[in-house]
């Protein structure tokens, strides 16, 4: 009888990189061909549970520290997410907001927001997360083949489905509805689990943070 580690996809195992999920699949070959799947799952417990962090987020993974821009993940709340990044200028993280891994809010009043929360499994897929959006919009459903053409993005090194639509906003915790609003947002999934970061606020506004947002894509990167 011989082991072998089952094949794991290049998204997947950034996936699980990022604590979404944890586990070891082995496939049980014999003389017949015949195969078993088995599954161990196992808690980490004390020094394996312990994040070292040597040095900080920018001298880790050269991600650029531009003028009024700080490396976040390095405070000690933060230092239990297993991901860093750069939060842009202009930008103010906000704590205590359930769901949500991070979450920042920015404009005079504080009115646009951004948010990475992740889910385990495929967090509802693909479709269902870019249709719940589009109604948060008030936009009407895209159909499967229309999403599958969506523009991609890259985060944590992966290309996840980018949306960008605006109308009027009516998302969880909104309030009352938000004219002439605009969303824009990634979605990554796969097996392994889902990532979705997802900026809102007046269009004006997003228009100004675009350039923003895409930094703070580029910008997160697994621990290590």
């Amino acid at each position: 009888m011989r082991f072998d580690f089952s094949p794991m996809t290049p998204k997947v195992a950034a996936l699980r990189s990022l604590g979404i999920f944890g586990g070891i699949a082995l496939l049980s070959s014999c003389e017949d061909q015949s195969s078993v799947v088995i599954s161990e799952v196992r808690d980490l417990a004390g020094e394996e549970q312990a994040i070292r962090v040597v040095d900080s987020g920018t001298e880790r993974y050269r991600l650029p520290r531009a003028e009024g821009m700080s490396t976040g993940g390095e405070g000690s709340q933060d230092a239990a997410l297993p991901f860093v990044w750069v939060t842009p200028e202009g930008w103010t993280q906000q704590t205590g907001r359930p769901m949500r891994d991070l979450s920042f809010s920015f404009g005079e009043e504080g009115e646009g927001e951004c948010y990475l929360s992740r889910l385990p499994g495929a967090g509802g897929g693909l479709e269902a997360n870019v249709n719940r959006w589009r109604k948060q919009m008030g936009q009407p459903d895209l159909e499967e083949e229309e999403i599958v053409a969506l523009p991609t993005k890259s985060l944590f090194g992966l290309e996840g489905t980018y949306v960008d639509v605006s109308g009027t906003f009516t998302g969880m915790g909104a309030g009352a509805p938000k004219e002439d609003y605009r969303m824009l947002g990634i979605i990554l999934t796969s097996e392994a689990g889902a990532v979705f970061v997802k900026l809102t606020g007046p269009s004006e506004l997003v228009a100004e943070q675009e350039a923003n947002f895409e930094a703070f894509c580029a910008s997160l990167q697994p621990r290590g």
